[in-house]
């Protein structure tokens, strides 16, 4: 992780590791793309054999992801964790999908998470669910962050661990998680 500092804002970034996944990954010279998935991208579970190589590599690649996401990359936590439930028992279409993710860091390198302590902004939260939209569980998707001195300190996305009756009772439940977040700090 590098950390810079630019009068009153303190920058983080990890551009040498994510150079470093993307030369892994035989992306080089792959075009950037505009958003981590595909519009509307679900993931369906892979009902084949479990191929060792494609396990191999989507390993690889989820894990680097993962670290990167974790560090400083909140930009892809949705896709990231959307992928990471299939690593058991990847398919190929996983596994080009990762790499997809791997495109959109491309065009996306020098992003940085940035704290200016001139803004004199204290904490803030924000969070967001979706109603069913897992379409074999029909389990709810939640997403929080947090931010301090107007830079991210924590973030998460994530599947409701219950099924919900209501677009309420989901954005309910993904207040509680954020609220607890929240206490925490």
């Amino acid at each position: 992780m590098r950390i810079t500092h630019k009068g009153h804002a303190i920058h983080l970034d990890q551009c040498v590791y994510l150079q470093k996944v993307i030369e892994c990954c035989g992306m080089l010279n792959a075009k950037s793309t505009s958003t981590p998935l595909p519009a509307g991208y679900y993931a369906a579970k892979n009902t084949e054999h479990v191929d060792a190589d494609l396990h191999s590599r989507f390993q690889m690649v989820i894990g680097s992801l993962l670290y990167l996401m974790l560090g400083t990359r909140p930009d892809i936590a949705f896709a990231v964790t959307h992928l990471l439930r299939h690593a058991a028992n990847p398919s190929q279409d996983h596994l080009n999908k990762a790499l997809y993710i791997c495109r959109y860091l491309i065009g996306t390198s020098t992003y940085s998470l940035v704290y200016n302590g001139g803004s004199g902004a204290g904490l803030t939260a924000c969070t967001d669910s979706d109603w069913g939209s897992d379409p074999t569980s029909r389990l709810s998707q939640t997403g929080f962050y947090l931010k301090l001195a107007d830079g991210l300190i924590s973030w998460t996305s994530r599947v409701q661990k219950t099924i919900v009756y209501s677009s309420t009772e989901a954005e309910y439940m993904a207040l509680r998680d954020c609220a607890r977040q929240v206490t925490w700090i």
